[in-house]
């Protein structure tokens, strides 16, 4: 965001004993991160010479009161306003909309481009279009708010604006992680919001995206490697709950030192960051390593089931064992549905061939009848017990006086 940009200011007037989250760089001097201590963390955060001005996290109970002074177009302050957290997080929440079917189908289509459930790839699909577009469409565009207001848009609303303007969305930091945070949200991931203040820069609003958490089974270092691999770097800037050692990812728009934007790249420097965790009434989803490569990241080169593999598998299954050889059938029977010659089929008795419900090219109508199939549409959503219509959330924006950039 832009010097000028509403600066925030977090004070605490009700309760104590705020969450912290150390930043924790993955880099080539680390090993058995798994097995740290919070001695240990937060001693990696104070020697890094990468992590110099970043600031632990804070993440303030709903009930506390931040305190926002507002500093008009200019440097100085002209004011202030107090606004609660968990007020803050509704006005986040309504704008994350993965529920929208112009943002869901968008990361659906993201999603697509690489197989398997909630994997690193599909996430870095989703950043690396925001960021830099596509053959069709250029990157995002940033374009400041009005002095003084925090125009914060929904995220609908940002595509909407990409779409006039030929690109994948516009507006400022906010709104990129907004639109950031919804299009993850909307494939299944858990995201959260960064506030962060800069006395030098500004105020800067910026997503992470929730990996797991390093327990004995965690296949973090998996994806932590995969990035490394993919994006040629060997450092990936997450936060880590010294707590519970819940890692998240950082997804702002930085470079890194070698001019690369990329999932996990470096964290934007201040005084002072809390966190707006997004939806947080539902149960975290942890990210999945990737499960397959695709030469030159393009759709058509999946590898995807055939029809000969079905022919030769008669038998009804419910296993997760079953099929893990092909994705297609995989990818059915882990939503908890059965798989039989060929055809998937839900719970609620509605069915679909297995390939065009893993491709996303069908719709599983329940209500129409078992067995009957529907071509998609904008405004239908596929769940594990059948369809349902969703309706898309306003456009408008709402003005309030906290303004990051």
């Amino acid at each position: 965001m832009s010097p000028w940009a509403l600066w925030l200011c977090i004070v605490l007037y009700i309760g104590s004993g705020a969450a912290e989250d150390v930043p924790f760089i993955f880099d080539t001097n680390v090993s058995g991160v798994s097995s740290y201590t919070a001695a240990q963390f937060e001693q990696a955060h104070a020697s890094s010479t990468d992590l110099i001005g970043v600031p632990i996290v804070i993440q303030p109970a709903d009930n506390e009161t931040l305190d926002f002074p507002v500093t008009g177009g200019g440097n100085t302050p002209e004011g202030t306003t107090e606004k609660k957290v968990d007020d803050l997080k509704i006005e986040f929440d309504a704008r994350v909309e993965p529920e929208n079917p112009r943002v869901n189908d968008e990361a659906v289509v993201l999603a697509l481009k690489y197989p398997g459930d909630l994997t690193i790839d599909q996430i870095a699909s989703i950043y690396s279009y925001l960021k830099n577009g596509d053959g069709s469409k250029k990157g995002w565009g940033y374009v400041r708010d009005p002095r003084g207001i925090d125009y914060i848009r929904y995220a609908n609303a940002s595509l909407k604006l990409g779409d006039r303007a030929n690109c994948v969305g516009g507006g400022d930091c906010d709104d990129f992680a907004i639109l950031m945070a919804a299009l993850v949200e909307s494939i299944g991931g858990t995201t959260r919001i960064i506030l962060a203040r800069n006395n030098t820069t500004g105020g800067h609003a910026y997503t992470e995206v929730y990996l797991g958490n390093l327990d004995a089974s965690s296949r973090i270092e998996d994806i932590i490697n995969r990035l490394k691999e993919k994006f040629d770097t060997d450092k990936i800037y997450t936060h880590i709950d010294t707590d519970t050692k819940d890692v998240w990812l950082n997804l702002d728009w930085g470079p890194d030192e070698k001019g690369n934007t990329h999932p996990g790249g470096p964290f934007y420097q201040g005084d002072r960051h809390i966190v707006l965790c997004i939806r947080d009434h539902y149960k975290k989803a942890a990210l999945s390593p990737s499960e397959a490569s695709l030469k030159d990241d393009k759709f058509e080169d999946i590898s995807e089931p055939t029809a000969d593999k079905f022919s030769t598998d008669t038998g009804i299954t419910n296993s997760k064992n079953d099929g893990q050889n092909d994705p297609a059938i995989a990818f059915c029977i882990k939503r908890g549905n059965i798989y039989e010659n060929g055809i998937c089929t839900l719970p609620g008795g509605s069915s679909c061939d297995v390939l065009d419900f893993y491709r996303g090219d069908c719709i599983l109508a329940g209500k129409r009848g078992v067995g009957s199939t529907v071509s998609r549409t904008g405004s239908t959503a596929v769940g594990s017990g059948g369809s349902y219509s969703s309706s898309s959330s306003g456009s408008s924006s709402m003005s309030i006086s906290t303004n990051y950039d």
